[in-house]
């Protein structure tokens, strides 16, 4: 397994998730950018680290200096790694991103055969994967699925013509994890699902529970009458004598403004509206007739009394995906790990690192 903990894994604390999967024994991690990796080996993380995205020239030192797996996606790139590793009088293991219909970066079809020829010959540069990435795994039945699923598998046997052994071959994504085994290849690569969610199918069925809960609490009441407004712009306007709360969590937290009028939130166990703009620090929620108090819990995304947010569900409400949800909640937001892998992690950082 390659776990996905790019994005500060996906908005739920890279450095500490990426030492739980190293305790769980995850046979590499997957990052974006060069800086990721080498805030995760500066933390203590030992296990291999791919990084996905092309680097750029003067990233090259840094790569081989962290001991990252790169992910070559040009010959120009490959040869500053190789430059990069001769200096250094190192090696870096090299995965080939082959293009298959994605169309953001890599080497085409007709560019296989004489780009591994070259990346092979490179003396300091280990070959040992190949990879790809499915544009369209989360919709079922996808033709667009099985045309990238075919080109990468030609790919890959056209690579191990040349005598070139590939121990890592991957390409699943969550969703292609669990609708195709055929694309697991030797390595597989989740994100989205480690978090607890599926963008092709609902998370009940796949038995994913969410990992993040995003919980405050109510900071201020007030009672407003009719033709009163709440927030920026009088969006909402009263059509009762009302009670709103405010809650200390804005778009400066992540918490998207997009998509007014949808958004709920959990009080007490009872779903309740988001009213008026959401502002960058602060938002506001109708609880007229709920006898809401200062200091009561919010729950913004998870789970109350049997009433659920999911990331899902804000999604929808916003018009976006789950991923854009979770890993937009900013950094300001403190991360407080509970549970018994977190137990376990404690124990295990006292002895390893």
């Amino acid at each position: 397994m390659l776990a996905m903990v790019k994005a500060n894994a996906y908005g739920h604390g890279m450095i500490t998730i990426s030492r739980a999967m190293q305790m769980l024994g995850v046979d590499m991690l997957g990052v974006a950018y060069v800086d990721e990796a080498i805030v995760l080996r500066n933390s203590g993380i030992v296990v291999p680290i791919v990084v996905l995205t092309p680097n750029e020239p003067h990233e090259a030192d840094s790569i081989v200096e962290h001991s990252c797996t790169a992910v070559a996606c040009t010959i120009n790139q490959a040869r500053y790694l190789q430059e990069a590793a001769s200096k250094a009088h190192a090696f870096v293991d090299v995965h080939m991103y082959v293009d298959t219909g994605m169309h953001r970066e890599g080497f085409l079809a007709d560019e296989v055969i004489s780009a591994a020829t070259e990346i092979s010959k490179m003396s300091n540069l280990r070959f040992t994967g190949a990879c790809t990435h499915f544009a369209t795994s989360d919709e079922p039945d996808s033709p667009f699925f099985r045309k990238q699923l075919a080109l990468f598998e030609n790919a890959v046997r056209q690579i191990s013509a040349l005598g070139i052994t590939l121990k890592h071959i991957h390409a699943a994504n969550t969703d292609a994890v669990f609708q195709e085994v055929q694309s697991h290849f030797t390595l597989i690569r989740p994100g989205l699902s480690l978090y607890g969610y599926s963008a092709a199918q609902s998370s009940e069925a796949l038995e994913l529970r969410p990992v993040m809960s995003m919980i405050t609490k109510v900071i201020a009441l007030r009672a407003i009458g009719i033709g009163e407004s709440v927030s920026y712009g009088r969006k909402f306007v009263a059509k009762r004598e009302s009670q709103i709360a405010t809650i200390p969590v804005g778009y400066g937290d992540g918490y998207t403004r997009r998509q007014y009028g949808k958004k709920q939130c959990i009080i007490g166990g009872r779903l309740v509206p988001i009213v008026g703009a959401i502002c960058m620090d602060e938002c506001m929620v109708d609880v007229t007739g709920m006898g809401v108090a200062i200091g009561d819990p919010v729950v913004l995304l998870g789970t109350q009394a049997g009433s659920t947010v999911s990331a899902n569900d804000l999604a929808d409400w916003s018009d976006t995906i789950p991923y854009e949800i979770i890993t937009a909640v900013s950094g300001r937001i403190p991360r407080i790990f509970e549970g018994q892998v977190w137990n376990d992690l404690q124990s295990y950082m006292d002895v390893n690192v």
